[in-house]
């Protein structure tokens, strides 16, 4: 079966790397739109949200196509809808921890909005698009179909 996709530690470490590569570059475009939005005077929420919208589409399209791409793909509509769902809770997680560390603890906003982004996209993130956005290929042993 040279066809189905891999399993194990080697192959989830793998995918683990790649995803973590994928939002390496998705928060690098993230931070690049909130650090200009708010040296160009923005408010630090709305940057926040701006610099989040870049940067799902751009993670949404290099995991999609490369850190989990290997397996086989469920629909693209499909996908995208959950990822939308997972980054529009994300949004609100972030915007929650930025305006915590800033404005609540005092943190200077960019710090601020990097922090929240680095702990909802390990705690958060990651964790829903291994597992529900891009879930394994059907009957291929992961949590792929109809049991949500």
């Amino acid at each position: 079966m040279s066809g189905a996709p891999r399993r194990g530690p080697a192959a989830e470490a793998l995918h683990f790397l790649r995803a973590n590569l994928a939002s390496g570059a998705a928060t690098a475009v993230d931070w690049s739109v909130v650090t200009g939005l708010i040296w160009a005077g923005a408010h630090y929420l709305g940057a926040a949200a701006s610099g989040a919208v870049a940067g799902a589409v751009t993670d949404f399209s290099l995991k999609r196509h490369w850190a989990f791409g290997r397996e086989a793909k469920g629909p693209a509509h499909a996908e995208g809808l959950r990822y939308l769902a997972v980054a529009a809770a994300s949004l609100g997680w972030n915007l929650a921890g930025s305006w915590l560390l800033v404005s609540v603890l005092g943190l200077p906003p960019v710090a601020g909005v990097i922090a929240a982004s680095v702990a909802v996209g390990f705690a958060w993130n990651y964790p829903l698009h291994r597992l529900w956005v891009f879930p394994h290929a059907p009957g291929a042993g992961g949590p792929a179909g109809g049991a949500r």
